[in-house]
Parts: C-alpha cells; sequence; structure tokens
C-alpha cells in the first residue's frame, strides 16, 4: 500500500468521479486564470499578433485586389521600422 505525506491540518478522503472531475475542473480553471494573469500571456499575445497579423493582411489584400497596393513592400517597410528587430536568420527560409 502506498503511504503519502499529508500535511498538518489535512486529511485523506474518498472522493467520487463527479466530486473529482469538478476538482479537477477547479484546479484547471484557477492554471488557466494563472497564466492569463502572468507576464507570460502577454508575451503569447504579443508573438501571435506578430506571426497572425501579416498573414492576415496578406488574405485581405487578395480579397481586395488593390492593383497599387504591395502587400510584401507594405510590410518589410514596417518591419523596418521596429527597432532592434533582426530578421537576418530568416532570410535563408524559401517557401
Amino acid at each position: 500500500m502506498p503511504f503519502a505525506l499529508i500535511p498538518e491540518g489535512y486529511k485523506l478522503q474518498k472522493v467520487t468521479k463527479l466530486q473529482k472531475e469538478a476538482v479537477d475542473k477547479f484546479y484547471s480553471s484557477k492554471n488557466i486564470d494563472s497564466f492569463l494573469d502572468g507576464q507570460a500571456s502577454g508575451e503569447l499575445v504579443k508573438a501571435v499578433a506578430i506571426v497572425v497579423t501579416p498573414i492576415v493582411l496578406a488574405a485581405l489584400a487578395k480579397q481586395v485586389d488593390l492593383p497599387d497596393f504591395n502587400i510584401t513592400e507594405f510590410i518589410d517597410k514596417q518591419l523596418e521600422k521596429i527597432p532592434g528587430l533582426d530578421l537576418s536568420a530568416l532570410s535563408n527560409i524559401s517557401l
């Protein structure tokens, strides 16, 4: 029979399957809230925005079909405005 160290003031008790699911859901919700309240979620949003925004803009530009608007040039100009951005590692990627 396995033993567990139980902190003082706590007790072990049997729970039903529904009670276990409720506790698991509660702590899962707490973990999500903790992540969203932390600094990592802001960084994740920034990273997703950087990746998704050019894709969405390119799709919209193709649908609108503006003859004098080149999305690639526009994105390149915007990327040049970001201080400290080094995209040299991406120069060898071919699609």
